[in-house]
């Protein structure tokens, strides 16, 4: 439990060899305020610092399937017991330093982006079953267990700057279709999204296709759904409706100040 209103938290931070690793980005993990932590670099290849663990993956294997793996190894390194929360963050990624003190103070099952997500290890233990999971869309998955239990995982409402780089790739937009499709977003759901998302520019039409043609696979080979699959869809266009609701009344009231 908390010790002194501060988490224990045990990250692991990702990186593939020395080439890929960013000493900023690690040092902004090290100088995360309001929590404790031990911190550890996950990595194919040595890195020179503390508290390195090498893992040996195939390199032949897609990217998020090699994570969850090595993922699952470094963890039978610890008594996860110890902790209250696992945080996995990738190593391309920029964090303001109060990131996880932000999240944290929100009590979250589930928090933050899938690439510096902060997973409870109740949450962890009992509904992962002490197993991060391989696929392609690992942290997608937990985030959508976090719905499906009724919990939405709060992101960094913070005032600093979160750096997330973007890449695009063909296999696993049509691969996250795929698991859209098991979580239990219904398809209508995935057109609205999808429009909102591209009028945004936080995707472009080329992932969007991608993701319907693995949504569309996943239909005519009967892809078998997550156990979970009714709960997500239920909680997921429940916070759709309620945002929806939010934003009518914000316009609403909007309208009627400008008449008045």
């Amino acid at each position: 439990m908390a010790k002194n209103g501060q988490y224990k938290v045990l990250t692991l931070f990702l990186t593939k060899d020395s080439k890929t690793f960013s000493k900023i980005n690690y040092l902004r993990v090290l100088m995360q305020n309001g929590i404790l932590q031990d911190v550890y670099v996950v990595s194919a290849e040595p890195v020179s610092v503390e508290r390195n663990i090498v893992i040996k993956v195939p390199q032949h294997l897609p990217l998020p399937v090699r994570i969850g793996i090595s993922i699952n190894i470094a963890l039978k390194k610890f008594d996860i017991m110890k902790y209250d929360y696992i945080f996995k963050i990738d190593g391309d990624i920029t964090l303001p330093l109060d990131y996880c003190k932000n999240i944290l103070e929100k009590k979250p099952l589930v928090g933050g982006r899938g690439a510096a997500l902060l997973i409870s290890v109740p949450f962890f233990m009992r509904l992962l079953r002490g197993k991060y999971p391989v696929n392609y869309c690992d942290d997608g998955y937990i985030s959508a267990l976090s719905v499906a239990v009724g919990h939405w995982p709060p992101e960094y409402t913070g005032k600093g700057i979160l750096v997330i780089p973007v890449v695009r790739q063909p296999l696993r937009e049509y691969g996250y279709g795929v698991e859209y499709y098991k979580w239990g977003l219904p398809l209508t759901l995935l057109l609205v999204l999808s429009f909102v998302l591209l009028f945004t520019r936080k995707k472009d039409l080329k992932s969007i296709i991608y993701n319907f043609a693995g949504f569309i696979h996943a239909i005519l080979n009967s892809e078998k759904k997550y156990p979970w699959w009714r709960s997500y869809r239920y909680f997921r266009l429940s916070h759709v409706i309620h945002r929806g609701v939010e934003i009518f009344k914000k316009v609403l009231s909007f309208t009627r100040r400008s008449h008045g």
